[in-house]
């Protein structure tokens, strides 16, 4: 283990954001280079929700010498659990949002240069345990990759330092494994994955034929029409069921406004929506980065004969374009819908990791959650009409 590696609080936005070279550069130097982490999303996510709820910057830099190998981009509040009891909570920077306006930031986490993770890992727990990042009575790191270890290297440097820690499996993030070819995907994929595919194709060209073709944003001067596009299917396909759809939360909408005029500038955005005699049947927002392609967002109207699939046609013309690229992988991000596990070829694990340090309080929160445990278990007995 190195030793005299330095860690340097910072709770001041300005101060962190002129991090940014540093940091996109120790993100390259990872091995866990995501979009989520990078100074674009994480301080875009600050200027919108920073300083709601009690949020408070909270985040350390960790230098050997004079350079950067750990960042950690963290901010505390107080989290009532249950409503019932506070915690002084140190958590990840764009996590913790509310249901209605969540950004779903996944992959996000501790950097580290390669090499150095246990060492970071150990730097940062001194600091938390000794009170350098604030005072302190749980870390919470939701939405990290499970084949990553430096989430679970922290949380086990805590429980050296007397703190319990527990982690949980969430939905995992369906992914592909991108082949050479177009036919070797198709080969890859289960038989109800393939004949989802050839099926929704071989209907699709029936139906739409050569009236249709995906048009996607290669400028900022497209990027208004397929913002307009993403935000009304997507809030078509949600109406439909009932709900809402994100865009209509100001919040969200402020963060994406934001951001995706930097992706474009940054060559990372594929907005891109597949039209049927002008019409606009299907939207798919996907970040490009590190080699891989990450879906994020989508929509898809309704209006279209029954077994019409503009979704699943899209994905696939999507996944046709990442191979020709050349990319590695084409992510659909954590979730289990159905649609995503029929069409990835692997899976990855996501973890949330919680340490706490208050035992009274914790003792307090356990009795809690195992009396509504209870409570479930009993209406789920309840007879029927009861």
């Amino acid at each position: 283990m190195r030793a005299g590696l330095r860690v340097v609080p910072v709770t001041d936005e300005a101060a962190l954001a002129a991090q940014a070279g540093d940091w996109a550069a120790l993100l390259a130097r990872s091995a866990s280079n995501r979009h989520t982490q990078t100074p674009l999303w994480l301080l875009a996510w600050w200027k919108v929700f920073g300083g709601r709820d009690g949020r408070r910057l909270a985040s350390a830099l960790v230098y050997d010498g004079e350079r950067l190998v750990g960042l950690a981009p963290m901010l505390r509040r107080v989290s009532w659990h249950r409503r019932m009891i506070p915690f002084r909570r140190l958590e990840l920077i764009a996590t913790g949002e509310a249901e209605d306006y969540e950004i779903v930031s996944d992959y996000i986490g501790i950097i580290a240069e390669r090499g150095y993770e246990s060492d970071v890992a150990h730097a940062l727990a001194a600091a938390i345990a000794d009170g350098a990042l604030g005072p302190c009575d749980e870390l919470v790191m939701a939405a990290l990759d499970g084949e990553q270890s430096i989430g679970l290297a922290l949380a086990r440097a805590l429980e050296r330092r007397g703190m319990n820690f527990e982690k949980k499996s969430t939905a995992p993030s369906p992914y592909i494994r991108l082949t050479p070819t177009w036919d070797a995907y198709l080969a890859a994929l289960s038989g109800s994955g393939r004949y989802l595919v050839n099926r929704s194709l071989r209907d699709f060209e029936k139906w739409g034929g050569r009236d249709a073709e995906v048009v996607r944003v290669r400028s900022m001067g497209d990027l208004e029409e397929g913002k307009r596009v993403l935000v009304r299917l997507h809030e078509q396909r949600w109406r439909a069921a009932g709900e809402r759809g994100v865009f209509a939360s100001a919040l969200f909408a402020r963060f994406h406004d934001t951001v995706l005029p930097e992706l474009v500038e940054r060559g990372a955005l594929d907005l891109c929506w597949l039209s049927v005699r002008g019409t606009p049947v299907a939207v798919s927002y996907s970040i490009l980065w590190d080699n891989k392609v990450l879906f994020y967002q989508g929509g898809r109207t309704l209006d279209v004969p029954k077994g019409i699939r503009p979704g699943i046609v899209l994905h696939a013309h999507c996944i046709r374009a990442a191979i020709e690229a050349g990319y590695s992988e084409y992510d659909f991000l954590p979730g289990e819908s159905r649609y995503k596990l029929q069409l990835a070829t692997a899976s990855r694990p996501m973890l949330e990791i919680r340490a706490a340090r208050a035992p009274l309080r914790d003792l307090a929160r356990s009795v809690i959650e195992q009396s509504a445990g209870y409570v479930r278990e009993r209406r789920a007995l309840r007879p029927t009409g009861e």
